[in-house]
């Protein structure tokens, strides 16, 4: 499966990591993308194209002390194993997903880039595949779906056909906190995300938005992907997902693991504390 790290953007920390690109900015000695590609790694990923714009060349630079013979040249290419894209400028989730997801055909993986887990990436996978291979079974005529047989059971009935769950279009990994107003909530009901909730000025415990994806190259074909014209930036977050959420089309996974996100100086000391926990089982 590929993986796409949105690695575009810049956090808003103060102080000496003001102008750092997030993928660089160090925990206890590791840039934070280190953290990410050994997670990647551990979980047999190894397809990975990271997403860049702001101080792209710091972040190619970096990758190319990994591969010294390696080239860097134009908007896209590949460095130490990984491709990349830069975007000419700054596009949002939503962008910067549809800039680096052309011409993909398979489901696809997306993490941001400001996330530090030990995510358990494989069972991820398998949550969504079972969910969209999932048998429904309808009636062949219009006369068995008023004189249904009850003979036998209805998954085993010859009279009914096996049809794939066609319309999931992704997943969602929510994580559990006692304090979302950073985040904003995420409702999650049999397996499925049903509602987002924006950030509130009262400290709220639930779900929120993790951080990685799934996604259907299809997701590009609904009413939210359209609406936006290309290269424009948007938030995947607020302009996708809700409505994926609203047509019952996204899944959510729960993370009862490590995380947090360095996007703010309380996601910073959170990362310094579980840090050096990341191979700890979920």
């Amino acid at each position: 499966m590929k993986v796409i790290i949105l690695a575009g953007g810049k956090t808003n920390l103060p102080g000496k990591l003001e102008n750092i690109p997030k993928s660089l900015i160090e925990i206890k000695g590791r840039p934070l993308l280190e953290y990410q590609l050994d997670l990647l790694k551990k979980y047999g990923f190894d397809d990975i194209c990271l997403t860049l714009f702001y101080k792209a060349d710091e972040i190619l630079k970096y990758l190319k002390k990994k591969d010294p013979k390696g080239s860097i040249s134009g908007k896209k290419g590949k460095i130490a194993g990984i491709e990349y894209v830069i975007d000419s400028k700054a596009l949002g989730t939503g962008g910067a997903i549809r800039n680096a997801a052309h011409g993909i055909k398979k489901d696809f993986l997306v993490i941001n880039g400001d996330t530090l887990s030990n995510f358990n990436i494989s069972e991820f996978v398998k949550f969504y595949k079972k969910n969209i291979s999932e048998p429904r079974f309808f009636p062949s005529s219009q006369f068995l779906k008023t004189h249904t047989p009850h003979i036998l059971p209805l998954e085993i009935s010859p009279l009914r056909k096996r049809v794939s769950y066609e319309d999931i279009l992704g997943a969602m990994t929510v994580f559990y906190t006692q304090d979302s107003s950073e985040y904003g909530l995420v409702k999650v009901k049999n397996d499925r995300v049903v509602e987002f909730e924006e950030k509130s000025d009262y400290q709220y415990s639930g779900y929120v938005n993790a951080g990685f994806y799934i996604l259907s190259p299809q997701v590009f074909e609904t009413k939210a992907f359209k609406s936006q014209k290309k290269g424009t930036a948007f938030p995947v977050e607020k302009i996708v997902f809700p409505e994926l959420a609203k047509n019952s089309q996204l899944l959510g996974y729960v993370h009862r693991g490590l995380w947090t996100d360095i996007g703010s100086e309380e996601g910073m000391k959170i990362a310094e504390n579980i840090v050096d926990n990341l191979n700890e089982k979920e």
